[in-house]
């Protein structure tokens, strides 16, 4: 039984999915209601929802009530887009695009060759330039999974010297929304490909907030070839994990002359600038391992979880020296970088 439960957990994945992607949290958000309720609102068959949410009610993510209908449980709270915690569009991701991936799962443990490769011709970031859906799905799960570091950043960081951040790769801007949001004082570029930066701009504008609107802004970006510079700080959060030793070496060697030419463009007169890598590095944890095959499968080839001194060496490659390793609740350490001396 234990091992026909597991063969089945990928469904789970893919239920989990569904019911984000239909917003049925959303749903029931006001209080409990019967499939058949849930269905015309979602579009969907009664039957469909009703087994789908039987299912997830097996791991403890919706609960039936004697009168037919279901509601949230704490677990579920957390599919709705309204909620602080938000994992919506993370459980989406999980369930669509990276489940997708692992289905050639033997290619990777075969080869030591990218699933994601077989699966989409190329790159995941490749594929989402094309698919519209696929690469806002995308922004929206790292939304997700950046919020509460944003949150410990803007509070446990020090930020008095800082006026200007920019975030390489950073998406739409859930990152620096978070820390802008908390220190009013501080401007904001992001940094990242064509698409994602007009998503960024298109997301911003409907927010509708004037004072984030007039911090943070968007630039095009190929964090392999130049960055912007005139930060007083730069991110990499969650970048280099995608990329191999190579790559990551590259994509830091292009923040540093970033970081160069912010400083003669100062003449002297400003702090030198910071790198903040944020990653999770390795540990000898469960989250490690399925990190590391993670990588195999849906990373650029060669990918594999850092040590922490795998990041000194590559730091030191790329040109710079590691000041500082501080680690955050949510298994990210913060590797603090400067310039290194000639």
């Amino acid at each position: 039984m234990q091992l026909l439960q597991l063969a089945g957990m990928g469904w789970i994945s893919r239920s989990l999915s569904v019911a984000a992607r239909l917003g049925i949290a959303d749903q029931l958000a006001d209080g409990p209601k019967t499939p058949a309720e849930l269905a015309e609102l979602t579009d969907s068959h009664p039957d469909g929802v009703l087994y789908l949410l039987r299912v997830l009610g097996i791991v403890g993510a919706f609960k039936e009530n004697e009168d037919g209908t279901f509601e949230l449980t704490d677990l579920s709270q957390q599919l709705r887009d309204d909620h602080p915690q938000s994992m919506r569009y993370w459980c989406v991701l999980g369930g669509e695009m990276y489940y997708d991936v692992w289905r050639d799962l033997l290619t990777t443990v075969k080869t030591g060759k990218p699933a994601s490769r077989s699966e989409y011709g190329g790159s995941i970031y490749a594929y989402m330039d094309k698919d519209t859906d696929a690469g806002e799905v995308y922004d929206k799960a790292m939304a997700d999974i950046t919020r509460p570091a944003a949150a410990e950043l803007a509070r446990d960081f020090d930020f008095s010297r800082i006026r200007k951040v920019i975030d390489v790769g950073g998406g739409t801007g859930h990152l620096l929304k978070g820390i802008l949001g908390a220190h009013s004082d501080i401007e904001g570029v992001v940094a990242d490909r064509a698409d994602v930066a007009e998503r960024g701009a298109k997301q911003l504008a409907e927010e509708g907030d004037p004072d984030m609107g007039r911090r943070l802004s968007f630039a095009e970006s190929d964090f392999f070839e130049e960055v912007p510079s005139g930060g007083d700080a730069y991110f990499l959060k969650n970048v280099l994990h995608n990329w191999s030793p190579e790559s990551s070496v590259r994509i830091m060697q292009t923040v540093r002359k970033a970081m160069e030419r912010t400083v003669e463009e100062s003449e002297g007169l400003a702090p030198e600038p910071v790198l903040f890598v944020i990653e999770p590095l390795l540990g000898h944890d469960n989250a490690s391992a399925i990190r590391s095959l993670f990588q195999m499968v849906v990373c650029e080839e060669g990918t594999r979880i850092r040590s922490e001194d795998d990041m000194r060496k590559q730091a030191a490659e790329a040109g710079f020296e590691v000041r500082s390793i501080k680690n955050l609740s949510t298994e990210h350490s913060v590797v603090e970088c400067v310039l290194a001396r000639d």
